[in-house]
């Protein structure tokens, strides 16, 4: 093979991968800071209710005494407060701050109740019956 031939080839092959990495750095630039993740886990509960065939419970009870209205044959629960897991393996910390006391060192997938989604780039969690932050750039809300 020539020369010129080889060079090309060469000068071909660093011009696709040049582009290639200009994209990966696009994407991670422009990437969500937070990942909403429909999992199984966390799935909406749904009870069947029948006035009929079952006996009452509190709730359904409770409105059938005090509205006319029928009793709607499936009653759906929500969850009161967010759930969000880590990214990545990352600290936990006493305040949200960078410089705070690092509280614990956890794992990737450790799960966990959001209390609050602050603006500064924290999120406040409860942790072991505790008020922790995690920097907000590696939690991922389970759900909204």
């Amino acid at each position: 093979m020539k020369k010129t031939t080889i060079n090309t080839i060469l000068i071909s092959i660093i011009t696709v991968m040049s582009v290639s990495i200009c994209f990966l750095i696009f994407c991670i630039i422009t990437r969500p800071r937070y990942a909403i993740v429909e999992e199984s886990e966390t799935a909406t509960i749904v009870e069947s209710v029948s006035l009929s065939d079952e006996p009452q419970t509190q709730s359904a009870a409770a409105a059938a005494s005090v509205a006319a209205e029928p009793v709607p044959d499936v009653v759906e629960e929500t969850p009161t407060t967010k759930r969000g897991k880590t990214s990545t393996r990352v600290n936990i910390r006493d305040a949200a701050s960078e410089d705070a006391k690092v509280l614990e060192t956890v794992d990737e997938g450790t799960t966990f109740d959001i209390l609050e989604i602050m603006d500064n780039g924290w999120t406040k969690i409860l942790y072991q019956d505790y008020e922790a932050y995690i920097s907000s750039n590696f939690v991922i809300v389970l759900n909204d």
